[in-house]
């Protein structure tokens, strides 16, 4: 049977967070099924629109994990009654990027250490009453990997061993480290 993502977006998302990891995550054979609130066109942080599904009829459940970029996540996304449902009822680990751990400890899901952009943790300080603010690039739990959104590849690392993607591929990590590098080159 072939394994799923459910892969959680919404207006002026950082697709930057985890492009490589989606790209790593369909060479295993990962199904990706982009969803959003209400499903139709949603744009990324630079302009591309991106079709969606929407969770109203989904089954969380049908997910191997749940993975959320960054971006920019509003107080009305986090308190969205149909989202917070969807993830308290899914079982599976989930993988926050950056400010989208606030969607995440919107739903009550954030009960131990975690980590996000500092004005992330402030403005959203009333969700994350439950959880451990660690001032840390990433932080990987049973249950959830959060991290700052510059740490987009230690979360890509994160995401990939919490699959099980670096024990069947021991290269993964090699071959990420040098896309990563190169990517890191063109950009000086």
């Amino acid at each position: 049977m072939q394994k799923k993502v459910g892969f959680f977006v919404y207006d002026d998302f950082a697709i930057w967070q985890v492009s490589l990891l989606l790209k790593f995550l369909t060479d295993a054979d990962y199904q990706i099924e982009t969803l959003s609130i209400n499903g139709g066109l949603v744009s990324t942080d630079g302009g591309v629109l991106v079709h969606t599904e929407s969770i109203g009829h989904k089954n969380p459940n049908e997910y191997d994990f749940l993975l959320f970029p960054g971006g920019r996540v509003t107080k009305e996304l986090v308190d969205n009654q149909h989202l917070k449902q969807f993830l308290q009822e899914f079982n599976g680990f989930i993988a926050a990027s950056c400010a989208s751990s606030a969607i995440v400890a919107g739903a009550g899901l954030v009960k131990g250490d975690f980590t996000t952009m500092p004005p992330i943790k402030e403005i959203f300080s009333e969700y994350f009453t439950e959880g451990n603010y660690t001032d840390t690039d990433i932080v990987v739990g049973e249950k959830l990997i959060t991290s700052k959104g510059s740490a987009h590849f230690e979360f890509m690392m994160a995401v990939l061993e919490k699959s099980g993607l670096m024990e069947e591929d021991p290269r993964l990590k090699n071959i990420a480290l040098k896309l990563s590098r190169n990517q890191t080159l063109i950009n000086k």
